[in-house]
């Protein structure tokens, strides 16, 4: 996305009130994770819980001259301001055009009720060395996160791989308008959020509407009122079926459990063996997924097994760790892309520390010229204010001097852990960013304090899961008090009380 106030004014139908010619390129809805103001408007949400608007000012403090909203706040000198009645629909409006104009050659869109994220991470994984690929970042695949993905294409992509999420019925309608995939892909059908569906068929009706305009399906066909719906409403399309069943069109045919075996694969009646160490029956699934649409896509077998033992492990949260001398690691080393690094550069504005250290290497995974991708990168980072920064990699040491803060170079992780640098960090936020084949485990591994035999792990998607279903029994304005206590009640005082003020929590109660 590229264009100019007036442009984006003129394109959803909104007021505009300003800089006619300042650019958008990106556009933000949480003032917690704005990572750079530079071509960045601020976009206020407004649901039932909460109202985006409340942040205005937290996001113009960051050094945001662009505001989206319903209304125009006073006081506030050399702001631009987008009005939009709602909010949600000037997304994705903005979203649909902005599909159009990339027109990409192809595009993939993901559904279903579980390995969305996985799927569409893996199918880059594999994809993007051969083509000009876009995908949503993290599971973004609501009525917001399929917009804002959706912003992010250029005519210079020639793929699209999108999540599409959904938990309520008629929600499938409004993201079909805005993104008909030419390659649609149903993953498993499990029971996440089937609890807003009166039954199992009224959620697979919803989530097929997806497939209304693709030319190919590519779905799991283990469950048979899956089966025999797609063949009943979509018979005239070009449809595969994957799954552990073997009347499916793409099916393992070998022991599952032999580990002394090759998985063997049949697709359409022709065999296809590779190597596989995880054997569990979601993974299974999943890479029947990848090789069934890698196999639409036309690459070869030989190209197909070589991308699939290569994949690797899809981490879905960064890991927080303490560290030595009072250091707090977050380590993201298990793969390094734009999107990755912008999600961990939003991820450490949570932590309160002063001192904050970069440890970031060479960038493989993204096919652009290295002098855009490393301008790119260190204009985000600079915005950072790291106290120092350590790069690691032939390519990236090259562009040193465009990294603003103290910067040291080391060809490899090795050479920066002999260099005993590392041993001098004490009351850091410290950050690994690297891609796997960098090992930048072993930093984690050389700074984490020692690891204990018991481990308490405590599921904070469970307690926010918690807190939304209390929200839902409540009025709006009705406001929440959590008690936290001393520490937590054995959770961790300081991690909880965080996690709870992050996700807007009014009042915490303690000891």
């Amino acid at each position: 996305m590229n264009y100019t106030t007036k442009e984006i004014a003129q394109i959803t139908h909104s007021q505009l009130i300003g800089d006619e010619n300042l650019r958008i390129q990106h556009i933000s809805f949480d003032s917690r994770n704005i990572y750079s103001a530079e071509n960045t408007a601020f976009i206020a949400i407004n649901t039932a819980q909460n109202s985006g608007e409340k942040y205005i000012q937290s996001a113009i403090e960051k050094g945001i001259k662009i505001i989206i909203s319903k209304h125009i706040y006073e006081g506030f000198k050399g702001i631009t301001w987008i009005l939009a009645e709602n909010t949600v629909e000037f997304l994705q409006k903005l979203a649909k055009y902005n599909l159009k104009v990339a027109n990409l050659p192809k595009t993939i869109g993901i559904t279903g009720s579980n390995g969305k994220t996985i799927v569409k991470e893996w199918l880059y994984q594999c994809l993007w060395e051969d083509f000009s690929v876009v995908k949503s970042p993290k599971s973004f695949n609501s009525q917001i996160g399929l917009p804002i993905s959706l912003l992010e294409t250029s005519s210079e992509n020639e793929i699209g791989i999108f999540e599409v999420g959904i938990s309520k019925p008629k929600e499938m309608q409004i993201l079909e308008d805005i993104f008909s995939p030419s390659i649609g892909i149903l993953t498993h059908i499990g029971t996440a959020h089937s609890v807003n569906f009166t039954s199992e068929e009224e959620l697979i009706n919803e989530k097929l509407q997806l497939f209304s305009k693709s030319e190919t399906i590519i779905f799991n066909g283990d469950n048979d009122l899956v089966f025999n719906k797609i063949h009943h409403i979509y018979s005239s399309k070009k449809l595969i079926s994957f799954g552990l069943k073997d009347r499916n069109d793409v099916f393992i045919i070998s022991n599952i459990h032999n580990r002394n075996e090759d998985i063997i694969v049949s697709y359409f009646g022709e065999k296809i063996a590779f190597p596989a160490q995880q054997r569990d029956e979601a993974t299974l699934s999943n890479v029947l997924a990848i090789l069934s649409t890698l196999k639409q896509l036309g690459i070869s077998n030989e190209k197909i097994i070589e991308k699939i033992n290569a994949l690797k492990a899809v981490e879905m949260r960064l890991e927080s760790v303490n560290g030595v001398r009072n250091n707090l690691i977050i380590n993201d080393s298990f793969n390094l892309d734009l999107d990755s690094l912008v999600i961990a550069l939003q991820f450490i504005k949570q932590y309160k520390k002063q001192q904050k250290t970069l440890i970031l290497t060479d960038i493989i995974d993204v096919n652009l010229d290295a002098e855009k991708l490393y301008t790119l990168v260190s204009n985000w980072v600079n915005e950072q204010n790291f106290s120092q920064i350590f790069l690691v990699g032939k390519e990236i040491i090259k562009y040193q001097q465009q990294f603003q803060s103290s910067t040291f170079i080391f060809n490899n992780t090795q050479e920066l852990i002999d260099s005993q640098q590392l041993n001098q960090l004490e009351n850091n936020l410290i950050l690994l960013k690297g891609a796997r084949k960098f090992e930048i485990e072993k930093i984690k591994n050389l700074l984490e304090l020692q690891k204990h035999d018991t481990v308490l792990e405590v599921n904070l998607n469970a307690i926010l899961h918690n807190i939304n279903v209390h929200r839902s029994l409540l009025k709006p304005n009705t406001k929440i008090c959590a008690m936290v206590k001393a520490y937590s009640y054995g959770l961790g005082g300081y991690e909880i009380a965080e996690f709870l003020q992050h996700h807007h929590i009014d009042y915490l109660g303690v000891a």
